[in-house]
């Protein structure tokens, strides 16, 4: 095994990894959300998970745009996807931002169907941007990084 294709394997491997806790994460968010917001500590709930994701979020970010991590190396090994690669990256700010307005919003106790709506725009952005970074890895390298 070549040097680069050492580093694209532990970047994927590192990848799914972190892939898999962020739709650990989201799917944890989606729990608390669906459940009935009438019961008591349901906002602290929503707000605890929102943390997971937050971190599983961060994690995610510090893998794939560290050294050695997937974005770096799909732009060394396929740089004609250098477009969709700087898309995934400048995504992920604003996916950070939209993690911590969810979190603010459930911890200011914030009306059930408004931060249900902030909750699923949030969802909804991360489920896209894993959809999109499925899609580069596939077309750069022909492999399905997994993670649901």
């Amino acid at each position: 095994m070549t040097s680069s294709e050492l580093g694209k394997s532990e970047a994927l491997r590192a990848a799914r990894e972190k892939r898999d806790e962020l739709k650990q994460a989201v799917s944890l968010v989606e729990i608390a959300a669906a459940s009935p917001a009438g019961e008591p500590g349901w906002h602290k709930r929503l707000g605890s998970a929102l943390q997971v994701l937050g971190d599983a979020l961060e994690h995610h970010v510090t893998e794939v745009e560290g050294d050695g991590g997937l974005l770096g190396q799909l732009a060394v090994d396929e740089p004609r996807l250098i477009n969709q690669i700087t898309q995934l990256r400048d995504e992920h700010p604003v996916l950070s931002s939209q993690v911590a307005k969810a979190a603010k919003t459930a911890a200011d106790e914030a009306a059930a169907d408004e931060l249900r709506l902030v909750v699923l725009d949030t969802l909804f952005a991360i489920v896209g941007h894993r959809q999109r970074g499925a899609d580069v890895v596939y077309e750069a390298y022909n492999v399905d990084i997994g993670g649901g």
